[in-house]
């Protein structure tokens, strides 16, 4: 209850959740799509030599799994199912994969690679950052019946 008698209905409610979630499956779908339909640009900027196509297929491996991990994220997310636990699995993973892309791809980067290699790899930061933060306030998602946007 508040001062005026009034009853908190959104005391609990993190309100910068769906804006968490916005960006994340924004993230997610930007990242897919180069990764699957456009693996010759995504290695552009990496000195592969020899290895541009296992570079290739890397990057279509990647874009299957994150397709995978982010419809049980946001499924995991709409109906409410066990969120919490989760979240946290998919904050691990989403560090496991960061970690595998520092030894698997980001050694073949140019010496000097363009901004937008900076800005995808400061993306990847905010979005385990914004995992982090669901991860952390799970508890404190907005109520059911949850949209994506909600």
């Amino acid at each position: 209850m508040t001062s005026d008698g009034a009853s908190p209905v959104n005391a609990n409610i993190d309100t910068w959740f769906k804006y968490r979630m916005v960006y994340l499956f924004v993230a997610a779908v930007v990242f897919t799509l180069r990764w699957l339909f456009y693996p010759g640009l995504a290695t552009l900027q990496f000195q592969a030599g020899d290895s541009v196509n296992t570079l290739e297929i890397y990057f279509q491996f990647r874009a299957s799994f994150a397709i995978l991990i982010s419809s049980v994220y946001i499924y995991s997310y709409v109906k409410n199912w066990h969120f919490e636990r989760v979240s946290v699995v998919i904050l691990g993973l989403n560090v496991i994969t960061l970690f595998m892309d520092y030894f698997n791809t980001y050694e073949y980067l140019a010496e000097v690679p363009k901004q937008w290699i900076f800005a995808m790899i400061v993306l990847r930061f905010l979005t385990v950052f914004c995992l982090l933060m669901n991860a952390m306030n799970a508890r404190h998602a907005p109520k059911m019946p949850r949209r994506l946007w909600s």
